[in-house]
This record gives C-alpha cells, sequence and structure tokens, in this order.
C-alpha cells in the first residue's frame, strides 16, 4: 500500500493534473491520495494559497477583495473546465465567497486551496473524498493532537480502497479550521501514511530527489539514491531540504521509507529515504554536503573557568532569557563559544554581552561575526580512516581559513565554520575531494 502525495506545481493546470493521474492509475498500491492547492503556472504566476490570503487580507480591512477572488474562481474554473468538469466547483466557490464576506477566519479561508483541489481530483477521478476536517485534529489552540489523528484516518481511509484527501489543514472538536505551516501538505500525507501502515509514502513534486549539493552551487551536482531520515535531517537543518521538516517525524516513528519523486519524470527512481542505513558495499563517507550563513560566536575567555561550577549553565540562561538559541558549544579549559544566530543576536547584542558579564564576570569577551558553517553528513563518515585529514585538506588546498570545527554526537555529520565569503568555496572543494 503506498500513500501518495502531489504538491502544488503537480496540480498547477490540466496537463499536470493528468500526468498525476496517470502516476496514480500506474500502480494499484497508490491507495491513497493527498494533494496540495494548484502552484504557480508559471514565473509571473502566482499560487492559489497566496491569492486566498489576499482575499482575507482585503475582507480584513473591509475592502473590495472581488478581484483577488476573481483570480482564484478563473482558476478553479479554468482548472475545471479543461478537466471535462464546467460546473464542479461552483457551488464550494460561492460557499467561499460568502465566508469571506461574512468574516470567516484565515485558516478556514487558506484552507481552501487544498480542499477546492481535492474535490475536483476526486469527482475527476471518480474517487471517494475524505475531507481533512474530520480526519485530521487538532485542539483549539491549533496544537495537532496525534493519536486522534492517526486513529480517525485509520477509520476513514480503511472504509476505501482508494480515497483522495486535502492536505495542509484539519479542524479541532468544534469544527474549526486549523492549518500546518506553509508546505503542511507534506505532513498531512505522512500522517496518512503512518495512520495505514503503508509500505511507502510517495512525496511527488517539481525535483528529481535529493541532490547531494544544492545545485544552485554545483549544477550538476548527483542525486542520492537513498539516505537516512537521520542523515536528511542533519542536511535540512543546514537549509537543504525538499520536503517539510515536520512530515519527517511520523513515517521515521512508523519505520516507513519516503520516495522523492518528480511529477514531470516519472520514470526517476528519485531519492529513497529510509529509517536505517541500506549496506550495499560499503557506504559511502559523505552522503550530502550543506551550508548556511548568518552566524556568529560570543568568545568568553576566563582564568580557570574550569573550575568553576555552572559557569555554563550561567552564560546559556542568559542567551535563554533573551530567547536566544545557541546552535553549537565548542569549550576549551579557560574558553567557551556559543555560536548564535547573527540576525537574533544583532536585536539584543549589547544586553547579551552585559548580562553574561555581569553573570560570569569573563576575563575577556568577543563576537566574531560573519561565520558561515557548512555540514558533512553521511552514515559512513566515521567509518572510513582519514575522513577528517581529507576534509581539511581539501579546504586548506583551497586556501580557505577553518574558523572552526566539530563533529556532532551522532556521528552523522562534521561541521566546520568558514568565513560567509567563502561558503560556495568550500562546499564546492568538499564535494570534488568525497563525492566527484
Amino acid at each position: 500500500m503506498i500513500v501518495a502525495k502531489f504538491g502544488g506545481s503537480s496540480l498547477a493546470d490540466s496537463d499536470v493534473f493528468r500526468q498525476v493521474r496517470g502516476i496514480i492509475e500506474d500502480d494499484p498500491q497508490r491507495r491513497f491520495i493527498v494533494v496540495s492547492a494548484p502552484g504557480k503556472r508559471h514565473s509571473r504566476d502566482a499560487k492559489i494559497t497566496d491569492m486566498l490570503m489576499d482575499c482575507h487580507r482585503k475582507a480584513q480591512i473591509g475592502q473590495s477583495f472581488d478581484v483577488e477572488f476573481a483570480g482564484v474562481y478563473g482558476r478553479f474554473r479554468e482548472l475545471a473546465t479543461q478537466l471535462g468538469m464546467p460546473g464542479a466547483l461552483d457551488e464550494p466557490l460561492g460557499e467561499l465567497r460568502t465566508a469571506i464576506q461574512e468574516g470567516t477566519t484565515r485558516d478556514y479561508i487558506v484552507s481552501r486551496g487544498e480542499y477546492l483541489c481535492a474535490r475536483l481530483m476526486a469527482a475527476w477521478m471518480n474517487l471517494p473524498f475524505v475531507d481533512a476536517r474530520d480526519v485530521v485534529r487538532f485542539n483549539r489552540h491549533g496544537r495537532l493532537m496525534l493519536e486522534d489523528t492517526l486513529r480517525l484516518l485509520r477509520e476513514h481511509l480503511l472504509k476505501h480502497e482508494r480515497a483522495v484527501l486535502p492536505g495542509f489543514y484539519g479542524a479541532d472538536s468544534e469544527g474549526a479550521i486549523h492549518t500546518f505551516t506553509r508546505g503542511g501538505s507534506d505532513i498531512s500525507g505522512a500522517l496518512a501514511a503512518a495512520a495505514v501502515d503503508a509500505e511507502l509514502y510517495e512525496n511527488w513534486t517539481d525535483v528529481t530527489g535529493f541532490r547531494a549539493v544544492d545545485p544552485r552551487i554545483i549544477p550538476d551536482a548527483s542525486f542520492i539514491s537513498t539516505l537516512t531520515y537521520r542523515e536528511l535531517r542533519e542536511l535540512s537543518y543546514m537549509g537543504a531540504s525538499v520536503m517539510h521538516e515536520e512530515a519527517i517525524f511520523p513515517v521515521r516513528h512508523a519505520g516507513i521509507p519516503t520516495s522523492i519523486r518528480n511529477t514531470g519524470n516519472p520514470q526517476h527512481p528519485g531519492t529513497l529515504i529510509l529509517p536505517s542505513p541500506r549496506q550495499i558495499g560499503r557506504l559511502p563517507a559523505v552522503t550530502g554536503i550543506a551550508g548556511k550563513r548568518g552566524f556568529s560566536t560570543i568568545i568568553l575567555e576566563k582564568n580557570q573557568m574550569n573550575d568553576e561550577i555552572g559557569f555554563g549553565r550561567k552564560v546559556l540562561s542568559v542567551l535563554e532569557e533573551n530567547h536566544l538559541n545557541f546552535e553549537h558549544l565548542p569549550t576549551g579549559i579557560d574558553a567557551l563559544c556559543v555560536m548564535v544566530n547573527s540576525q537574533a543576536l544583532l536585536k539584543v547584542r549589547q544586553k547579551v554581552l552585559d548580562e553574561i558579564e555581569q553573570a560570569v564576570h569573563p576575563d575577556h569577551i568577543s563576537v566574531q561575526e560573519g561565520i558561515a558553517l557548512v555540514a558533512c553528513v553521511g552514515a559512513g563518515l566515521f567509518r572510513m580512516h582519514g575522513t577528517i585529514a581529507r576534509l581539511f585538506s581539501a579546504v586548506s588546498e583551497s586556501g580557505i581559513p577553518i574558523r572552526t570545527m566539530f563533529q556532532a554526537p551522532s556521528e552523522l555529520s562534521i561541521i566546520i565554520g568558514v568565513n560567509e565569503g567563502d561558503l560556495e568555496k568550500a562546499i564546492i572543494s568538499i564535494y570534488d575531494a568525497f563525492i566527484r
């Protein structure tokens, strides 16, 4: 049994609708289909969800939303007509317009893209429609109720041989609509897969799997055929992701593999994300490389700091009180470095430095800015001798100074800090040394 989720780019017009239908009908194991709202048809186009947000914004300030709603209505009407069902969505579109006029919630309005798309897909393919408001349960504060959701999804979906489910939203026990964050249809699909104990969760999008490096840096970067959920998390932390981060957890905990596929190139196997490494021969040392700019390091120096109990706790308490997350915490005998997001630090920098001074009385305190982090991720990273030496050699031979380095406790990644201007050059050097 397969649960297949199709993103907005896979549902933007009637041509890709037909491609999606072909994919679904190609494998009878694809039983439960989760859909996003239609995305952009071309670069100058607008996503349906963005158009619905514009409708809500105009209605909230008492302005006419006729132009914005006409865009939504026109897109769905055109789509339905091209699929041979011209009046299929007239009634729910009329209900939506009335709801906006009467001041319904933002979550209700922005969820209608998925709702209408799923209604159309189900009617066009003659499949049952299961409304997410009946099966994805939130509490009244908008927090997902996981166990209730899995139970409801299981009960409602398994009544059918096949069915279509809208992603992105659910409802509380009173019927009020709540949404996930943008891209949350990935979460809906993962929840459905976990609920029905699927053999595979397919995430169909407009990219052909996961690349070893951002293709904007290395255009011919190789595709990753398989990686683990743990490796994906490490890479996602650095911003390398093709699916919503929270979508990992339901399928990972259920032990269900996820396949990232391209709707426009369904013959390509894409990337398979597994609960644990699939050992076929020797694992590669590096599965993927990702980097991110925008870090600063607060450096504290104090003689015999290591003998002072609670020193680190006091420093981190200052960060906590100022709502700052720390990214990494490299230490020495008489020095402590706290790496934080530069943009977040900028707002409270002097206050944080003053409070750290009062809390621990360091001999010296300074801030280094302009740091980028590069993560080399791989389940086979520490199974080969000389990996760190190869990494350092590749970077140093390119004339790049390494400002910091640390190994993840999971032994899945080595992270180095370089000057922000050297980020792309460092990534290319490491890719050439380990993957190319």
